[in-house]
């Protein structure tokens, strides 16, 4: 556990803190910004009963609130402002916040605690600083931590000292300003606070804290794991790491994968979206009790909706009885979410550290399933996880949309150095823990794609689980490994559809890729100074190779 009660460290902490304290400022609860949430003018009562309000000290006959954000439906990352990197425009940002605060403070402002992380290994308390007008998203992030009342501040009192300040957020998504029409986000995490300043959507809060949190984690020798992670029957648990729309959701949660499981193979899920690796003590420890989902697979009388506690940005329609429901499926706008129970799962808060980890990809030159045979090229592979961004999930232009990003880890939060990381995965895959890559999306040539279809996905996890795939090195492919048997276990036709060709055209194409990998990782070298040539070599090494078929000597 950690304590506010200390010093603070920076200008930017002592400018957050000092304004949980102005008058104000009062503590709330959740049963109070439910009543205020109910009043509060955008959100919608729906007839959907809240799962389980009571233990949230919510009235018994609460319902699912829905709140809509405007024009923007998910994170807007170019917002981000770290405090190690302002250098010179330091006194300006910190000018922009005193600022805000000031003006906030002018208003009725609401403080709120919880706690991030579910094993006593790891549990951290958390303050979040809002305007009463924002009582729906602050109640969302009580839900989506655990809040700061029993049962959960049992475990807390008994958890492991980590002499850390305590996670402050700040969160005014009234401010605005005319240098910043995007919204502004200042983190300090080496301080363990955030301000997030003119940007409504909940999203921003929940990822903005565990930002935080992984970011106290790697100080901890953790692993900050922006991905899914779940057990089969008596397995090494598997870690599946990828953006939203890799199906990292839809992986993780399966429960039979596409009937391919059998009865005494019993899937338990850890999480689907945070959690970390505690390489001293073998604990993979999730970090929220709930489950921030896209629902744009949410039909009208969905058998999910019974565990939802929140939507955002969904839709609603009004029957003549006067009751309204939720419309999902993404039909008034990309990215609607919820925010859900896992109890609709097998849950447990954690595990031992993964057997395996798979690096999620969209990336058509690559097939449905590889298997990496170095620490270097695992490592090399994750810092350069290639995708497709899901639509509408980040707050970017349509023609981004379209272009293949890298996003190391799959984690566009991280805001420690990349090195870092890099050197985490290194020391968990030097323990032992296997490496894979699956490609989500389709596999070929432009002209000649094929489709990798979502129960392809989820048998190749099942015979991962059960170590059934035999290998055989990908001699074009220095480092990776394709299915030798795949025909028998995915379908008659897999090496007909997904087995890589010999031909130039393909070989070229595979080239470029990896001279994209290695183009990103060797820009973060040269102009950030964030890699280092140890985490490049394997992927140069695998395209010197190409080289050699492509013009032998």
């Amino acid at each position: 556990m950690a304590t506010i009660h200390k010093a603070p460290a920076s200008s930017c902490r002592a400018y957050i803190e000092s304004a949980f304290y102005a008058n104000s400022v009062r503590k709330t609860t959740l049963a109070e910004l439910y009543r205020l949430a109910l009043k509060q003018p955008e959100v919608v009562v729906t007839c959907h009963p809240m799962y389980k309000p009571a233990q949230f000290g919510l009235p018994k006959d609460a319902k699912v609130l829905v709140s809509n954000d405007g024009g923007i439906v998910g994170r807007t990352a170019r917002a981000r402002r770290l405090v190690r990197e302002m250098v010179k425009d330091k006194d300006k940002y910190m000018g922009l916040l005193g600022e805000a605060i000031y003006n906030f403070n002018r208003r009725p402002g609401l403080r709120l605690e919880g706690i991030i992380g579910l094993h006593a290994d790891f549990m951290v308390k958390a303050h979040l600083l809002s305007p009463e007008t924002d009582a729906k998203n602050m109640l969302d992030w009580g839900i989506n931590f655990s809040p700061w009342m029993k049962p959960w501040t049992d475990p807390y009192k008994k958890s492991r000292l980590i002499k850390e300040p305590d996670i402050l957020v700040f969160a005014d998504p009234e401010w605005s300003h005319p240098e910043f029409p995007n919204g502004l986000v200042i983190i300090d995490e080496d301080n363990n606070c955030i301000a997030i300043l003119g940007l409504r959507y909940f999203g921003e809060r929940k990822k903005g804290t565990l930002t935080l949190a992984w970011t106290m984690g790697v100080r901890q020798n953790m692993v900050a794991c922006h991905g899914g992670i779940k057990t089969v029957g008596d397995k090494p648990p598997i870690a599946l790491f990828g953006l939203s729309g890799s199906g990292k959701s839809s992986l993780t949660n399966s429960l039979d994968h596409g009937g391919t499981l059998k009865k005494n193979e019993k899937v338990t899920v850890i999480h689907d979206d945070a959690f970390l690796i505690d390489l001293e003590h073998n604990y993979t420890i999730a970090l929220e009790p709930t489950l921030f989902d896209k629902t744009d697979a949410v039909t009208f009388d969905d058998p999910t909706i019974p565990y939802f506690y929140s939507a955002m940005n969904v839709g609603t329609t009004m029957f003549p009885d006067g009751k309204a429901k939720m419309v999902c499926e993404d039909i008034r706008n990309d990215n609607g979410r919820c925010l859900k129970s896992r109890d609709m799962f097998n849950i447990s808060n954690f595990c031992t550290r993964p057997g395996s980890v798979v690096w999620l990809q969209k990336d058509t030159s690559l097939p449905p399933v590889c298997k990496v045979t170095s620490v270097g090229l695992a490592v090399a592979m994750g810092a350069s996880l290639s995708t497709l961004r899901a639509k509408g999930v980040e707050n970017v232009p349509k023609e981004e949309l379209a272009k293949l990003v890298i996003e190391p880890f799959a984690n566009p939060f991280r805001v420690h150095p990349l090195t870092v990381d890099c050197h985490q995965f290194k020391k968990l895959f030097k323990l032992g823990t296997e490496c894979y890559i699956m490609n989500t999306h389709a596999f070929g040539l432009a002209d000649s794609l094929v489709d990798i279809p979502k129960e392809l996905s989820l048998k190749i996890v099942t015979e991962l689980v059960r170590s059934n795939i035999e290998w055989r090195d990908w001699k074009a492919f220095e480092g990776l490994q394709l299915p030798k048997n795949g025909n028998e276990l995915f379908a008659p036709d897999y090496d007909r559809k997904y087995k890589p060709s010999r031909m130039p055209q393909y070989l070229n194409f595979l080239r470029d890729r990896m001279q994209d990998r290695i183009t990103f990782l060797s820009n973060k070298r040269d102009i950030e100074h964030d890699m280092d040539s140890a985490f490049i070599d394997p992927i140069v090494v695998a395209r010197t190779v190409i080289d050699k078929i492509l013009n032998p000597i």
